[in-house]
């Protein structure tokens, strides 16, 4: 079985929650031509960075794009969102970090996309790449074969070079607030048929601390324990938390 949390990863712009910002930005881009070669996600981990980079890729590569909507059914669409595309390249900056894993790509890239109009390389956890690593890029990034869009997404701006931020359209991720948790879990739960009072969803939101991908792997865990009815005694004692009253 699929986990819940890659289950319900959003698929298009509608379904994501909590950048309304970065939504807004990305659709106008898209729909008036004015795509960048670069874009850097920033952001704490679980607030949909590479889920976003995925739906661009989609957006750009639909057989009725370049548009904001992708039809998600085409063969382009379901083979980025499985992660088995030829156009969509993901890598782990973490293990890929190396200068010779940036020429390899380098040699790549001057290839015409296999299936939809871009080559998109999305780089998970970027701030890790070497330095050295990261001057083999800046030349690529600034001057890029008119097919290839890089989006780089990072859990530490701080730690990115100066000068590829200054070529990459830079959009920060914020954490989602707790309303807006209660609701993706209440969809989830409900779509799942999980019994779960709202309750127990704030208590699952509250530990998230602002991280869809934490919030819904937690509720999965509690619907295998709990053989899908959730109470709040069970939250509490999977997080290892006291009841408010009882603190008080």
């Amino acid at each position: 079985m699929t986990a819940l949390y890659r289950k319900y990863r959003p698929q298009d712009f509608d379904e994501v929650v909590g950048q309304e910002a970065v939504v807004r930005t990305l659709r106008n881009a898209i729909s008036s031509g004015q795509i960048r070669q670069a874009y850097l996600f920033a952001g704490p981990r679980g607030t949909g960075k590479t889920s976003m980079a995925r739906i661009l890729a989609k957006g750009l590569n639909c057989v009725q794009g370049p548009t904001a909507t992708p039809c998600k059914v085409c063969n382009a669409c379901v083979t980025i969102a499985s992660g088995t595309s030829l156009d969509v390249i993901e890598m782990d900056a973490a293990s890929q970090r190396g200068i010779d894993d940036i020429r390899e790509i380098r040699e790549r890239v001057v290839l015409q996309p296999v299936e939809g109009r871009h080559k998109v390389y999305i780089l998970d956890e970027a701030h890790q790449l070497t330095d050295a690593a990261f001057n083999a890029l800046l030349k690529l990034i600034e001057e890029p074969p008119p097919h290839l869009v890089f989006v780089f997404c990072t859990t530490d701006l701080a730690k990115m070079l100066p000068t590829v931020r200054s070529r990459c359209q830079t959009f920060v991720f914020s954490r989602p607030r707790l309303p807006e948790l209660v609701r993706l879990l209440r969809r989830v739960a409900d779509e799942e048929g999980i019994d779960a009072p709202d309750a127990a969803l704030s208590l699952i939101a509250r530990s998230a601390r602002g991280s869809f991908r934490d919030a819904v792997s937690t509720l999965d865990q509690l619907t295998s324990a709990t053989e899908g009815q959730v109470s709040v005694q069970a939250v509490l004692q999977l997080l290892g938390a006291v009841e408010e009253e009882a603190l008080f």
